[in-house]
This record gives structure tokens, C-alpha cells and sequence, in this order.
């Protein structure tokens, strides 16, 4: 190595170092730079962050002092209406108390006034006793001047002279308060019958054996009818009734005596004009629920029936029976209407005579509810008493709805009250219409007797009582049995049924197999 080599590297040496130096430092600047940014970019990101959070809470704190707030709200206006409740039943209170009070003025002055016809008769009493009392001292100073007479036969006649004139003031004073008596009974009587009458809200309802619909188009008509009249027959097969189709545009009639299949052939139709589809299958299904939703109308009925006469406790059966009234009538008269209105009628004069509420309203009640249990032809209907005591009436609702029979006894207040209001509710003017109810009872036999025999299902009497369709069992009749069946239920017919005309007996045994693809 020379003496130029070896200053070369003296020199090159110091700046190397100091090369790396500064490439070391500006190394160092740089990732402390980075750091830096990295930290203020996280910085920023928790700011953020919090800042989110914030936002977020304080919707929170809001959204639940507003729920607070209305739930603060809601509370004071629940407090406000049972506050205006309170007030309302103060009000009614007190205005059942005035009522009381001036009922209570009325029944005083009453007394009052018996009271004064009771001190007048007691003054005519005495005064007979007076004059009595001067003729006998007369008889007795007269008696005295006649020689042929003692005292003891004068005495005697005198005392039969008083007592026959004193019997025969006595008979006329107890004839007269009798006849007051008895007519001021009457028109007592009177009185407050026409006044629970008038207090009842009566209506005249004319029961018709046909229900009328209205279809939205003609086009809809022939959809019922259905090709070669198949849906119209299905929907008579299972609802048993007869379906009028006439040239009335829009419309249909369904025919009918019993209320309750005309019923459920209106909700039928009408669910299937809303459904759009309708063939034999789907009918069959529709009908099936139209009967289900009559059937809670009619639990439905009853119930309503009985809460609106404060009745709470009753048998769920008898409940049932009360509602299936709503669609049976008796002689043209609503039943369920017609008892209603005793039950009403018989309240209010139970309240003029103080007898109990509670007994004449649900004897009034229940006293028809053996017209609509239905009894095989063979089998004895039972009575509506018999039915209650059955499910659990008191014995005095019993014996009042059985002193409704022709040849039974009232025995109490109440038995009489229901017997006067159910006669005043029977005899009211278009209360009755006597033919409709002859029809009606004389389709109901014709049915009964149909199926009365074996193996038959169901019947319906069709067309005014000219036709009775026999639905049988399949599993219980076989084809060879079907002519004979027929054959037998005419001749019933004719010996058991008086009618005009014939009547036509069509049998109908109808074999299905239904099986599922899958």
C-alpha cells in the first residue's frame, strides 16, 4: 500500500461513517413520521368512534324519554277515563236512588190512602153500631111498657132483633168492601199488565219460509247451476233445502220450512260467490263450514240472549237451546223473540209485586226450549221443565214453567207471572199466524217419520212438503234394499199423514271412494 492509498482510505473512512449517520437518521425520521400519522389516524378513528357512540346514546336517552313520556301520558289518561267512569256510575246511582225515592213517595201514598178507605169504613162500622145500639134501648123501653112480657123474654127478644139486624149489616158492609175490594184488584191487575207491556219493546215479525239473494251478475247464476245443473244439485243435497232459480235478474231464492238449513245455505252461497270456485267438492266443504259457523251462532245467540236478561250461571246445553230458538218459531211467532219478551213482561210485574227477578226471568227464559231439541219420531219429547231440572234449574224456575202447562197449577207469584206474561205475549195482536205453524209442524212429521226408518241418515222435506229426500247410510243399506225402503216410507206416508195431493219419496244411496296421490 502506498502513501496516496493509505490518505485515501484516512478520509473515505470518516465519511463513510458519517454516510451510514445520516442514512441512519433519516431512517429514524421517517418511521417516527409514519408512526406518527398511524397514531393520529387511529386517533381520529376512536374521535370517530366516540363520537358514533355519543350520537347513538343520546338517541337512545331520547327514544326512551319519549316511550317514558307517552307511557306517563297514557297512564294519565287512563286515571282521566276511569275517573269519568267513576262519575258516570255516581250519576247512574244516583239516579236509580231518585227513582227509588219516588217510588217509595208513591208506595206511601198508597197507604196513605188505604189507610183513609180503612178509617172510613171503620167510622161507618161504628156509626151501624150506634144506631143498632139506640134501636136496641128503643125495643127495650118499649118492651119494658108491655105488661105481657118479663124482662127475661123482652131481653131475649131484643137481643134476636139486634143480632138479625146486625148480621144483616154486617152481610151488606162485607158485600160492599168485597166488591171494592175485587175491583180495585182488576184494575190493579189491569194497570200493570198494560204498563209491563208498554215498558217492552214489542215487534211484529212475519217468519217466512224463503230467503232471497242477490248475485252479482247473471253470469254468477250460472256458475250455481253448474253444467247440466250439477252444483244446484249438490248444494240441495247437502244443504236440504230447495234453490229457486227464476228469470229475476241477479237473484235467487233459497225455499225452506226449517230456518236453520236456510241459514246455512245463504252462508254457503255466499262464501262461494266470494270464493269464485265452485263445483260439487268445494260446495261439499263449504257447506260443512257454513254449518260450523251457524253452530257458534247459535252458541253465540244464546249467550247474548241470556246476558241481556242478567242470566250468567246457565247450563251450557240449555245456553245452545236458547240459541237454536233464534231460528225456530212457534205458531209464525219468533221463539227466542217470544221468550224474551215474557221473560221482559214477567219482570216487570215481578218488580210492581216484589216476587223474585231471578225466577220469573229464566223460567220466562227457558220455558220454549223443549220446541227445538230434536227427538227421534219413536222416542217421547221431554217437556221444557223436565229439561231444566235436567241441567240444573232451581226447583222454582221448574214449577213455573211447568204451571205454563194447560192442566197444571200456579203454586206461586212467580209461576202466575210467567202464565199472565206468556199468555199476554201469545195473545197480542200479529203475535200469531196459525197457518204458517201448521205447515211448518206438518213437514217437521214427514221428516221424522222418514227417519224413523233403518239405515237411513238424514231427510228433507222439499218443495212445500210435495217431495222428502231419504239420504241413506251405504254402510247399512245395501242396493237391493233401497226400492223396498221407499216402498215401506210411502206407506207410512199414507197411513200416518193426512195431505193433499201425493207426495213423492225419492231414496238416495250414494257410494264414494276417495283416495290421495302422493
Amino acid at each position: 500500500m502506498t502513501a496516496v492509498e493509505s490518505q485515501v482510505f484516512t478520509v473515505a473512512g470518516p465519511v463513510l461513517g458519517l454516510l451510514v449517520g445520516l442514512l441512519a437518521l433519516f431512517t429514524g425520521v421517517y418511521l417516527a413520521q409514519r408512526k406518527l400519522r398511524r397514531a393520529r389516524t387511529t386517533a381520529a378513528e376512536h374521535v370517530s368512534e366516540a363520537r358514533q357512540e355519543a350520537e347513538t346514546r343520546k338517541k337512545e336517552i331520547l327514544v326512551a324519554a319519549q316511550e317514558q313520556a307517552l307511557t306517563q301520558q297514557e297512564e294519565t289518561d287512563r286515571r282521566d277515563k276511569e275517573l269519568d267512569d267513576r262519575e258516570g256510575t255516581l250519576d247512574e246511582r244516583t239516579r236509580k236512588l231518585e227513582r227509588s225515592v219516588s217510588e217509595l213517595d208513591r208506595d206511601r201514598k198508597r197507604l196513605q190512602q188505604k189507610h183513609a178507605t180503612v178509617d172510613q169504613q171503620l167510622a161507618q162500622t161504628r156509626e151501624t153500631l150506634d144506631t143498632a145500639e139506640a134501636e136496641r134501648q128503643q125495643a127495650k123501653e118499649l118492651l119494658e111498657k108491655n105488661a105481657g112480657m118479663d124482662a127475661t123474654q123482652a131481653r131475649a127478644e131484643l137481643i134476636a132483633q139486634i143480632e138479625i139486624a146486625a148480621n144483616r149489616d154486617a152481610e151488606k158492609l162485607a158485600r160492599k168492601i168485597e166488591d171494592e175490594a175485587r175491583e180495585k184488584a182488576e184494575r190493579e191487575a189491569v194497570h200493570l199488565m198494560v204498563q209491563a207491556t208498554e215498558r217492552v219493546n214489542i215487534e211484529d215479525v212475519v217468519e217466512s219460509t224463503v230467503t232471497f239473494i242477490e248475485l252479482p251478475s247473471d253470469e254468477m247464476k250460472g256458475r250455481i247451476i253448474g253444467r247440466e245443473g250439477r252444483n244446484i244439485r249438490s248444494l240441495e243435497m247437502a244443504t236440504g233445502i230447495d234453490l229457486i232459480v227464476d228469470d229475476t235478474p241477479r237473484s235467487i231464492l233459497i225455499s225452506s220450512f226449517d230456518p236453520v238449513r236456510r241459514e246455512v245455505a245463504h252462508v254457503a252461497i255466499d262464501k262461494l260467490v266470494e270464493d269464485g270456485r265452485i263445483h260439487p267438492a268445494r260446495i261439499e266443504e263449504v257447506v260443512a263450514k257454513a254449518a260450523a259457523d251457524i253452530d257458534e251462532r247459535i252458541d253465540a245467540r244464546g249467550n247474548e240472549a241470556a246476558y241481556a236478561l242478567g242470566i250468567s250461571d246457565m247450563h251450557p246445553k240449555l245456553g245452545r237451546m236458547i240459541g237454536r230458538m233464534r231460528y225456530h218459531t212457534d205458531h209464525g211467532q219468533n221463539l227466542l223473540r217470544h221468550c224474551i219478551e215474557t221473560a221482559q213482561i214477567a219482570a216487570h210485574m215481578a218488580q210492581e209485586v216484589g216476587a223474585r227477578l231471578d225466577i220469573v226471568q229464566r223460567a220466562g227464559l227457558l220455558h220454549g226450549v223443549a220446541q227445538v231439541v230434536n227427538i227421534v219420531a219413536s222416542q217421547q219429547s221431554p217437556s221444557a221443565a223436565e229439561l231444566c231440572a235436567k241441567y240444573g234449574e232451581a226447583e222454582e224456575v221448574v214449577g213455573a214453567i211447568a204451571s205454563l202447562h194447560p192442566d197444571a197449577e200456579c203454586r206461586s207469584v212467580e209461576a202466575m207471572l210467567v202464565h199472565t206474561a206468556n199468555r199476554l205475549s201469545e195473545s197480542r195482536p200479529g203475535a200469531r199466524k196459525e197457518n204458517l205453524a201448521i205447515f211448518i209442524e206438518r213437514l217437521k212429521r214427514l221428516e221424522s217419520i222418514a227417519t224413523g226408518f233403518e239405515g237411513v241418515d238424514r231427510a228433507y222435506a222439499v218443495k212445500a212438503g210435495k217431495e222428502v229426500r231419504v239420504i241413506l247410510d251405504a254402510a247399512k243399506v245395501g242396493d237391493d234394499a233401497v226400492y223396498q225402503l221407499s216402498k215401506k216410507i210411502a206407506r207410512t206416508l199414507e197411513k200416518e199423514l193426512n195431505y193433499p195431493g201425493q207426495i213423492k219419496v225419492s231414496v238416495i244411496r250414494e257410494t264414494r271412494a276417495v283416495r290421495y296421490a302422493l
